[in-house]
């Protein structure tokens, strides 16, 4: 037989023991500290991540605009050549045009080279030619050629179509075209242009 303490009842047995617990269990402020430096570290890693990402992508419209910005510069550029290029040439065809013109004004004896260039190239075979000078070039040209010209194979005739400075061959064979504008349209389809000789 077990003794028992008569002191205990049923119900103290079974009774569960209560644990103990501390009576204060509030964060310290070198914890409150921590916790906070731990969210500002978080925070600062998160946000430099979201820059960084959105860095990168503004960097890469701006890479983008920069290249579409250096490319029509490139073609506008490749226009202005192009543009200032013509511009020259036209520039310097009618520099062309004025110092040509002033020469012949200057020197209308210079229609004597163009003549006897011209009936050089025409061939010997023709039997009639015909002359045609703008009337005050004629009359610069006729005391020359009276003395060198077989008057009955080649006649001049004064034509007022005709720019100073040019004459054209008739012949039975064709034409020897050495005005002033066909000679000057010669030249400047050489040079990719279609810029007219004007008066």
């Amino acid at each position: 037989m077990s003794t028992r303490n008569d002191d205990t009842t049923a119900f103290d047995q079974w009774e569960t023991p209560v644990p103990v617990v501390p009576v204060d269990t509030a964060p310290t402020q070198e914890d409150t500290a921590a916790e906070c430096a731990r969210l500002r570290e978080a925070a600062r890693a998160e946000g430099y991540a979201d820059g960084l990402a959105a860095g990168r992508a503004e960097a890469e419209t701006s890479g983008v605009r920069m290249r579409q910005l250096a490319e029509s510069f490139a073609a506008t550029l490749d226009n202005l050549d192009f543009r200032l290029a013509d511009m020259v040439l036209e520039l310097a065809l009618d520099v062309a045009r004025q110092v040509v013109a002033g020469e012949l004004a200057a020197r209308p004896e210079r229609v004597l080279d163009v003549v006897n260039l011209a009936l050089k190239q025409m061939a010997e075979t023709s039997r009639e030619a015909r002359l045609l000078l703008h009337p005050d070039d004629a009359a610069l040209v006729r005391p020359h050629l009276d003395q060198v010209l077989d008057k009955t194979r080649l006649r001049i005739v004064e034509d007022v179509r005709i720019v100073r400075g040019g004459c054209l061959v008739e012949t039975s064979q064709g034409d020897l075209d050495a005005t002033l504008p066909a000679r000057w349209r010669q030249v400047v389809q050489v040079l990719g242009s279609n810029l007219n000789w004007l008066e």
